[in-house]
């Protein structure tokens, strides 16, 4: 193996090898710099899809050409996946030199139909082709990951699955741990993108799936039992219609394989800061905002084009992604005169391995809180669906003369959130009644306060928008807690 450039062509190095099943693979590389550059699909003139050329290619590496890491799969949008003839080219980004191919023409076949809906759900111990694919974005959790992957890939035996793992850039040992487990698993798809969140990763990866059911995963939360794919295809087989999605369960694991501390089983049970299950009713149905895709099922044919019209991968972080691609799909089928709801089925069960102390989930909060006013800035009549019509009410509002400097508003933020971190570490959390409600307080403080450090409009009234946060955190901590807890506590009194 050699990557010394005298052994390489002049100019661009490449190849377009394949252009089928949806999918333009090859290999390129602009020596004499053999690191992984960024590739662009053109057809008929357009650039249609992007990719670092990055993928494992051994055949390189024996010709002596260059490393392993110099290939690329580019998904074809199902735009042009019409039957007809399309120019198609792959060329290395800032070059306008296509790459070199069998032919610059190409008849791109459509996608497969999907299986014709069967009634009723699947009798026991009867293996049905449910043509189902598991999408599954990862970021730096290889140990985790690769344990999850493999159960995923038990589940597929059971079904004509595939497990699709898109990796987001990890910058652990998560390429090594993924190309280990594809030399046993034919049936596991492998793409790694530069970081950008994952809503782009999902959209690659829902591009690139045969499947006509598409399940939604995390890459941190395992499934119960080998059924859990079977109880998504079930699922769907009993409801067909195209909005029709399936929603699973989540959990913690029991305390031997990971300890459940205060704050983990606060956001999961009363406090329903990150699921909304404790409410629910099974086998009931439910609009788009409890589309949680750590664990939900779609058709594939739910949208027309997954890469236009998937997740919006403007949402950089791992929060409102999901709820906003359900509510901007469930208007579309509206306008089709077609309706969107999901279908709660808590027999597809999965376990949560991700473990939060107060301030981790602070941090997981004060993201969240960016995210939804992206959200807003994308869905802004849907103020009150999200309990934030007060808080835009005061952020509009006129501003007043002699208001505080900011920084001490969002001092008293920090020292707030201080309290409940040394109360965790010192004091022992949840031994007293008002700790969940301590909890619940600085939760929605750090996800407000991740709201207003969003906001960039001059005209709004940060000053009043942090007082309305200080009055709400007082609010939640309620007259008993402010009594016994607080006290005096500085910055109480200016609300």
């Amino acid at each position: 193996m050699t990557n010394d450039a005298s052994a390489w062509p002049p100019g661009p190095a490449g190849y377009l090898d394949d252009v089928q099943h949806g999918i333009a693979a090859g290999w390129a590389a602009s020596p004499p710099n053999t690191e992984p550059v960024k590739v662009e699909l053109v057809i008929d003139g357009l650039v249609v899809a992007t990719a670092v050329a990055d993928g494992l290619r051994e055949d390189l590496a024996l010709a002596g050409l260059a490393t392993t890491r110099h290939g690329f799969r580019l998904p074809i949008p199902h735009a042009f996946r019409d039957g007809q003839e399309h120019s198609v080219g792959v060329r290395i980004q800032g070059m306008d030199v296509m790459l070199a191919s069998e032919t610059g023409t190409r008849v791109l076949e459509p996608p497969p139909a999907p299986p014709l809906p069967q009634a009723g759900l699947p009798m026991p111990g009867v293996k049905r082709s449910a043509s189902v694919s598991v999408i599954m974005p990862t970021f730096n959790r290889g140990e985790v990951m690769e344990r999850t992957v493999q159960h995923y890939l038990r589940c597929a035996k059971r079904l004509d699955a595939e497990v699709i793992v898109i990796d987001d850039g990890s910058a652990d040992d998560t390429p090594d741990r993924l190309r280990r487990l594809a030399k046993t698993a034919p049936n596991l798809i492998l793409d790694r993108v530069p970081n950008g969140g994952p809503a782009r990763a999902r959209n690659l990866a829902a591009s690139m799936a045969r499947g006509s059911l598409l399940v939604f995963v995390g890459d941190d939360v395992e499934p119960v039992d080998d059924d859990f794919l079977a109880v998504h295809a079930a699922a769907h087989h009993r409801y067909p219609g195209r909005g029709q999605a399936v929603l699973g369960k989540i959990s913690w694991p029991n305390a031997m394989q990971l300890p459940v501390n205060f704050a983990m089983a606060h956001v999961q049970g009363d406090g329903e800061q990150q699921f909304g299950y404790r409410h629910m009713k099974a086998y009931d149905w439910y609009g788009w905002n409890l589309f949680y895709s750590s664990n939900i099922s779609v058709k594939k044919n739910i949208v027309r084009d997954w890469t236009s019209h998937g997740f919006d991968p403007s949402f950089t972080l791992a929060a409102f992604e999901d709820a906003e691609f359900a509510l901007r799909t469930s208007l579309a089928l509206k306008e089709q005169g077609e309706t969107f709801g999901i279908f709660y089925a808590p027999s597809a069960h999965l376990i949560h391995y991700h473990p939060y102390t107060v301030e981790s989930f602070m941090r997981r909060q004060v993201s969240a809180g960016m995210m939804v006013h992206h959200f807003l800035e994308l869905h802004a009549d849907r103020v009150e669906d999200l309990g934030l019509s007060e808080l835009m009410i005061r952020l509009q509002s006129p501003h007043d003369d002699g208001t505080m400097p900011l920084e001490h508003y969002f001092a008293i933020f920090e020292g707030l959130k201080s309290w409940a971190v040394v109360i965790e570490s010192h004091y022992g959390l949840g031994s007293q009644n008002w700790h969940a409600d301590l909890l619940r307080a600085v939760f929605q403080l750090s996800f407000l306060q991740g709201f207003l450090h969003s906001v960039s409009d001059p005209s709004f009234n940060i000053a009043s928008g942090c007082r309305y946060v200080l009055e709400a955190t007082r609010t939640m901590l309620n007259r008993a807690i402010a009594t016994e807890a607080l006290g005096d506590l500085p910055g109480f009194g200016i609300v």
